[in-house]
């Protein structure tokens, strides 16, 4: 029985991904750890809080468990504000900490975007060097340097903005979702009835976007280009006083790049 064709699209962009990460390896696993790092100290944020409440509020009900409270008496003496005061302080040393880890982590995730950016950009000029003659002559210049110049960030945008906010997202799902299992199983599993809901928004703004992307990307190219075209023959707009023609002409398909653009967000 013949086995029905694959789409390898989606296959192909992964591998084509991982290639331009793979230089670029150490970076990526620093970044991966402090992202990993970055959601458990978030995970931990809501339990100084809960401390305070549960225990050092109601000490007489709820005491601290062992050896915690041994601990803890021997730095406040059996004072309550002293206790209160060493939860505050553990609180906000977290949120410090896990705001340093975050300004960390986007450094690195910016440093690493730039180099995939300008690696790409190095790899998609050799490519239109290669090109023939009849490419070049059929392809006007300034699509060749929107290819360069902007569609180069596509893969920061992809890997940066896509892929690792989607693995944290779901990391940081999956952690909450077991922290609320052990908590409360109910409440858990009530939470998951918002899943299909947000899956069928994201499979319809996901279809109409991509569409609407791909024609926005074709404007802007085309006024890349008409400005190529412009400032490349400015000696006769100068003889011949076509300023204003040609800043009219520019403001009209800008504001018509700028209506599509607007329509996407």
């Amino acid at each position: 029985m013949k086995q029905p064709a694959r789409n390898p699209s989606s296959q192909s962009l992964l591998v084509w991904t991982l290639s331009c990460l793979r230089p670029h390896r150490k970076h990526v696993a620093l970044l991966v750890v402090l992202l990993l790092l970055e959601i458990g100290l978030g995970a931990l944020q809501p339990w100084p809080f809960k401390i305070v409440i549960d225990y050092a509020l109601s000490a007489d009900r709820h005491p601290l468990p062992e050896p915690l409270a041994h601990w803890l008496a021997l730095l406040h003496g059996g004072n309550l504000v002293g206790l209160l005061v060493i939860f505050v302080v553990a609180g906000v040393l977290l949120q410090v900490t896990n705001q340093l880890v975050s300004a960390y982590a986007t450094q690195v995730q910016v440093d690493v975007g730039q180099r995939m950016v300008y690696d790409l950009r190095y790899r998609l000029f050799g490519h239109l060097q290669a090109l023939g003659l009849h490419h070049h002559v059929t392809t006007s210049t300034g699509d060749a340097v929107y290819r360069v110049d902007v569609d180069a960030y596509a893969i920061e945008n992809l890997v940066m903005s896509g892929l690792f906010p989607l693995a944290t997202s779901v990391t940081t799902l999956v952690v909450m979702f077991g922290i609320l299992v052990h908590l409360d199983l109910t409440v858990a599993l009530l939470s998951l009835t918002v899943v299909p809901f947000l899956y069928l928004c994201l499979r319809f703004y996901t279809t109409t976007l991509v569409n609407r992307e791909e024609r926005v990307k074709e404007f802007e190219s085309k006024l890349i280009e008409r400005l190529h075209e412009t400032f490349s023959a400015m000696r006769l707009v100068k003889s011949f006083a076509r300023e204003r023609f040609e800043a009219d002409r520019y403001t009209q398909f800008g504001t018509k790049i700028m209506t599509a653009r607007i329509a996407i967000t």
